[in-house]
């Protein structure tokens, strides 16, 4: 069983506060939503190669793998117990 890491789990909350972040600035100088689109991307990409359940593939949302960090998390499709990586 291939464990997530909980860098990949740390640059997906970076990469949503930037999304958040451009896409507010956005609205006062218009350049921001390209950046945020990419921010936007680059989530979308980590999330279905890196973030996903080892066992089953199924989606886990950002906030449960922050829990996860610290405490022990299953899957919510497959009921297998997700393992978190330094």
């Amino acid at each position: 069983m291939k464990p997530i890491s909980a860098k990949d789990i740390n640059l997906g909350v970076a990469l949503a506060v930037l999304f958040g972040i451009t896409i507010a600035g956005g609205c006062i100088k218009w350049p921001l939503f390209v950046f945020a689109a990419i921010f936007l991307f680059s989530y979308i990409v980590l999330d279905r190669k890196r973030l996903r359940c080892p066992n089953c593939g199924g989606f886990e949302n950002l906030e449960r793998l922050m829990y996860a960090k610290k405490h022990v998390f299953h899957c919510q499709h497959c009921g297998e117990r997700i393992n978190i990586s330094e």
